[in-house]
């Protein structure tokens, strides 16, 4: 009976630690259908997720999905639809029109970290560097609130390895300037010039000193051409 305990604990816990470190779709299969949604319901938003942040790989995995089998329905209903095989994916809409896809079980913490000030307005020597949505976000990531509390709640990596790409590039800029907002809110801002979705990847830590290892990436929407 002892033995029959033991071997359930370690199963119930190796269960536990699978269900946290899901994704595992490659980009290569993801993006063309992730793109084709959102060319088709014309909506941005944000996809939050236990994934397994391959710090060694260019481009996050992303979660479980498949392709819609129609599009005749609201955006909300076809990204239903396309994360159907992912039981902890919740897709919602806000009245902003921003499409919401977080699996419940995501920690976002992170997201509400209140900012004092970011600024997007940059001079001629950091603009070529600075131009994309992933660099816009590198603004907002770097942070002295942001870094301060990754430290302080031991969220990895602490290096500036946490955006990955999520997309093709651009020298389009974002300009302004946001006063406290939260991260989430000065991520969403992004998405004014760039339509698309941001992405915040959870994933299980190897390193003992890290909790979890956060990624941050964008996905920007790309028309084909006809």
């Amino acid at each position: 009976m002892m033995r029959f305990r033991v071997i359930l604990t370690f199963l119930i816990l190796l269960c536990s630690c699978l269900g946290q470190e899901r994704g595992g779709t490659d980009p290569n299969v993801a993006w063309p259908i992730l793109n084709q949604i959102m060319v088709k319901t014309n909506a941005s938003g944000s996809l939050a997720y236990w994934g397994r942040c391959d710090f060694h790989k260019p481009f996050p995995d992303y979660p479980a999905l498949s392709y819609p089998s129609t599009f005749s329905g609201s955006p909300v209903e076809v990204w239903q639809m396309a994360f159907a095989s992912d039981p902890k994916m919740e897709v919602t809409q806000e009245s902003n029109g921003l499409i919401r896809m977080f699996e419940t079980d995501v920690p976002t913490d992170l997201l509400d970290v209140r900012i004092t000030h970011v600024s997007f307005v940059l001079d001629d020597q950091w603009r070529d560097r600075f131009g994309g949505p992933n660099n816009a976000m590198y603004l907002v990531l770097s942070a002295p609130e942001v870094i301060a509390y990754r430290k302080a709640h031991n969220i990895g990596p602490l290096t500036e390895g946490w955006i990955r790409s999520g997309g093709s590039l651009s020298k389009q800029e974002v300009v302004g300037d946001l006063y406290n907002v939260t991260v989430k809110q000065a991520l969403d801002y992004i998405l004014q010039f760039y339509p698309g979705f941001w992405i915040y990847e959870n994933c299980q830590s190897d390193d003992a000193k890290a909790g979890r290892n956060v990624y941050f990436g964008f996905f920007r929407k790309v028309i084909p051409h006809k």
